[in-house]
């Protein structure tokens, strides 16, 4: 009784300490950076915009904050780093494919992160957040630029094919401290 008791406890404790350890072998750190970059998209029957101030520049938000990695692992993670909210969207009008290209520069190189799709929805507006950190290459301290493009194809209520519309870009550039 008292060999399995001992073999029951033996084996929680290496679990634990596998949860409890794995997320920081994996980061590297006990904290993570976090990079939060939002912008607004709009699509009609016809074409494709990004919501933009009078200058004509992209309207972001971006911040970075300093997160625990089981934060991190056990939270933000799992919810993924593409995260799309449907704001105003009515499938009468229409449907869009949207294809997002990623390119990130940081203290390290530049890479491609993975494209991402929306595929048939509603034309309309939505608010897409992206949340970039070890996964994504934001992981030393430093000057990082991330650009985007949107490539769309539209489908306008009643029609029976897509049309490709203009495509659709911006830059963000932030500081990880």
């Amino acid at each position: 009784m008292k060999r399995v008791m001992l073999a029951v406890i033996t084996v929680i404790v290496i679990a634990a300490a596998a949860i409890l350890i794995t997320p920081v072998a994996l980061a590297g750190n006990v904290t993570v950076p976090v990079t939060k970059i939002t912008f607004n998209e709009a699509s009609d029957s016809s074409s494709l915009s990004i919501a933009r101030q009078s200058d004509d520049h992209p309207i972001t938000t971006n911040s970075t904050s300093s997160i625990s990695v089981y934060e991190y692992y056990f939270s933000t993670r799992p919810a993924g780093w593409f995260r799309t909210t449907d704001n105003a969207v009515n499938a009468s009008q229409g449907t869009v494919d949207l294809n997002f290209t990623f390119r990130l520069t940081g203290p390290s190189g530049s890479q491609d992160l993975p494209m991402q799709q929306l595929t048939v929805v509603a034309v309309g507006n939505r608010t897409h957040t992206l949340y970039l950190s070890v996964d994504q290459g934001v992981r030393a301290s430093g000057i990082y630029h991330l650009t985007i493009d949107i490539h769309a194809s539209v489908k306008a209520a009643g029609s029976s094919s897509y049309v490709a519309t203009n495509v659709e870009g911006l830059d963000v550039t932030w500081k990880v401290p």
